[in-house]
């Protein structure tokens, strides 16, 4: 191994043994990543990083747990300095004075969100990486000379500012969203519009092409997606698979999102058509989710759209044509599924 290589893992507490057993197995490259992103050397168990903290073991243990991780073995030293430093601070938002009482309860449920979200983004992160990751080695990069290139030369403090400056803008905007623009008296709901994009017969084309293909199909449709909603004001709820959730402030802004993506989805070649389905109401949050009767409509009228088609109920949709901007035309009274009979009606955009 070169000397640039192994001074960084020895400045990152790394030992021999373990440095040995990643050059025999082939995986320096990572171990260079793993050191990268966790620097520190491994201290303490979770009970001593619980003393450590100034908190008890099962309020360390709950907050590990929260944020994704399992029990480690008793007697396993798998936290660090900066673990302390992050316990500490959690300790200190349940006993910090401020407006209202956070509890452990509500911290906790803070802390499953926020790991479950960084979970994702770091899944993205990942995946970006195994892809040059690939490209070395087809083109006969060994793992010690990828281990060398990376060593050091890690984006890591610049992607942990963009971190907390997106999530500073989005804590921001969703201060607003709740605090400013809603009624506040309404407890745990807000009046909003939903909607649900996705693509027809995505299950079946699955089965047809590579994952690689796939991946990329998903992606196309996510990114289209994204900056639709973005661009129309509106918020990316979540992905699952081929479908989006997406919520907004005004049926207009809901409709304007659901006919951009259905008809980008009929003028790209390389994407199936999408159909969706909107509507409104009183919209439950919980956990920066929605739920609740609004949301169970706009799912169950994706389901029955056809092919680059906008369901939604007509009482919405006549709204929405008193505008001037979307055009109508009523279905009539259908069975919706789990909700039962309901006036609906398909909506387009008129030219501008």
């Amino acid at each position: 191994m070169n000397r640039k290589l192994h001074r960084f893992f020895r400045r990152r507490h790394t030992q021999d043994s373990e440095i040995e057993l990643a050059a025999q197995e082939g995986y320096l490259a990572l171990l260079v990543l793993d050191r990268e992103v966790l620097p520190a050397k491994r201290r303490y168990t979770m009970a001593e990083l619980a003393a450590k903290s100034g908190t008890d073991l099962s309020t360390a243990q709950s907050l590990w747990r929260a944020v994704g991780f399992p029990d480690l073995p008793e007697d396993l030293p798998g936290f660090t300095d900066d673990d302390v430093k992050a316990m500490k601070s959690f300790v200190e938002t349940l006993t910090a004075s401020g407006i209202g009482e956070i509890d452990l309860d509500s911290s906790l449920t803070i802390a499953r969100v926020l790991g479950s979200s960084l979970a994702t983004a770091a899944d993205a992160v990942s995946e970006s990486v195994a892809d040059r990751f690939r490209l070395a080695r087809d083109a006969g990069v060994s793992d010690e000379e990828l281990a060398s290139v990376i060593a050091g030369q890690s984006q890591l403090p610049q992607l942990a500012e963009m971190v907390d400056h997106i999530f500073r803008l989005q804590l921001r905007a969703a201060f607003w969203r709740r605090l400013a623009l809603v009624d506040t008296d309404h407890s745990g709901s807000i009046p909003g519009s939903i909607g649900f994009v996705d693509l027809v017969g995505f299950t079946a084309l699955s089965e047809e092409i590579g994952e690689e293909e796939l991946g990329g199909l998903v992606r196309r449709f996510n990114d289209m997606a994204y900056d639709t909603v973005a661009s129309a004001n509106g918020r990316v709820v979540k992905t699952i698979g081929d479908a989006v959730m997406f919520v907004a402030h005004t049926p207009e802004i809901t409709a304007d999102i659901a006919t951009q993506i259905t008809a980008r989805s009929l003028s790209d070649p390389a994407l199936p058509r999408a159909r969706a389905g909107i509507a409104e109401g009183e919209l439950v949050v919980r956990q920066g989710d929605y739920f609740g009767p609004v949301v169970n409509l706009a799912s169950r009228l994706t389901d029955m759209a056809r092919p680059g088609t906008v369901l939604a109920p007509t009482e919405m949709g006549e709204q929405l044509a008193n505008g001037g901007r979307f055009d109508i035309h009523r279905l009539g009274r259908r069975r919706v599924r789990d909700i039962g009979r309901i006036d609906i009606c398909s909506i387009k955009s008129l030219p501008a």
